[in-house]
């Protein structure tokens, strides 16, 4: 199942052919529940130019803009299985990987989604309905390559071995918003998320497009995450500050690719305990590989306007920041952008929490 940017046709096409049996130095210890703001890093706002500022990424990370952003508050680590682990014994949730399995019923979805007269929405619309039936798609680490949506994935068995500080796997960006919401109500703030609609709230529970005016916790914007990544919005190819990429500094597939930005290095086939590598200059773990991350908002195509703190509402799909523990090198550069529907997941995606910052924090 190759995600990155292809066509939904092509994307189905070689994640939905078959279904799969399951392949058997931090400030705060990342295991703990994110109480407060203890594990969050306030990250300053300011004005950058958001996308592909080397001249080396895909269509989708072009035109450069100019984005503004207000003051925000972003997690040290991406979530970690025990975390996500805590939200599930107290809630009793079930992931959408967990959701109802029925391999009959994605066979006939299969069969509808060869038909050579289907639009682009159409297609769409079934890959949605697809995923409605449970599993996830499987990076396969042996044989390097996605093998389909397999029905046995999800966070409780990811197809690697993950301790209670590795990031939580299989994570849609439903399940991400349903973890935001618990947590704001654990914490005694306003919900984030409508979860009807996958929409933002305001602190009084008002549908809104302006991301500063939401209280409880959330996903990053887009640009939050690759102004973060970024180092405060900064000419810098990775997630950690540096140009090259290393296994010894990120988790990613570091001995496969011929780039120029690629040190040759080992790959490690699975996730790393959140905070293994060191962090960029605002103390983020992990901007780059170990998992993917959702964004708040949904994923479009880039505009040449200048823009403050957006938000972006059109279209069906969320974008995927950050690399993977399953990916190369290109995939891990801080202006790289991956998008699925709302309740797609795989075994490398996770997700990092944010807050709004307000003007009396």
């Amino acid at each position: 199942m190759r995600f990155s940017r292809m066509q939904v046709s092509g994307f189905l096409g070689i994640c939905l052919l078959f279904v799969y049996p399951c392949f058997a130095g931090s400030v705060r210890d990342p295991v703990m529940s994110n109480q407060g703001l203890g594990n969050m890093v306030l990250i300053q706002g300011g004005t950058f130019q958001m996308g592909d500022t080397f001249g080396e990424g895909a269509e989708d990370e072009r035109p450069l803009h100019k984005v503004t952003l207000s003051n925000f508050y972003l997690n040290r680590y991406e979530i970690t299985v025990a975390e996500f682990r805590a939200f599930v014994e107290a809630t009793g949730y079930k992931t959408s990987a967990e959701g109802p399995i029925n391999d009959q019923a994605r066979k006939q979805l299969l069969k509808r989604f060869q038909s050579p007269d289907l639009t682009a929405q159409e297609r769409l619309s079934i890959h949605e309905e697809f995923l409605y039936y449970g599993g996830a798609g499987f990076w396969d680490a042996k044989n390097r390559k996605w093998s389909g949506y397999n029905s046995s994935t999800s966070w409780r068995s990811p197809g690697i071995e993950q301790g209670d500080t590795d990031p939580v796997l299989g994570i849609s960006p439903i399940d991400a918003m349903r973890y935001c919401n618990w947590l704001s109500v654990q914490n005694g703030l306003p919900v984030a998320y409508d979860l009807e609609t996958g929409g933002i709230l305001d602190g009084h529970g008002r549908s809104t497009t302006n991301i500063t005016t939401v209280v409880g916790y959330r996903l990053p914007t887009e640009a939050e995450w690759e102004y973060a990544a970024r180092e405060g919005g900064h000419k810098v190819r990775f997630g950690n500050g540096q140009l090259i990429a290393r296994s010894s500094e990120i988790n990613f597939r570091g001995d496969d690719g011929d780039y120029e930005y690629l040190e040759p290095s080992a790959y490690t086939a699975r996730t790393t305990p959140v905070g293994s590598f060191s962090p960029n200059k605002l103390g983020l773990y992990d901007m780059s590989g170990n998992a993917w991350e959702w964004a708040s908002d949904n994923y479009s195509s880039y505009s040449s306007e200048a823009q403050t703190d957006p938000y972006v509402v059109s279209g069906r799909k969320h974008a995927a920041r950050g690399g993977r523990w399953g990916g190369d090198a290109f995939e891990a550069r801080a202006s790289h952008r991956d998008s699925y529907p709302r309740n797609d997941r795989c075994n490398n995606t996770g997700f990092r929490i944010a807050r709004s910052a307000n003007r009396t924090d």
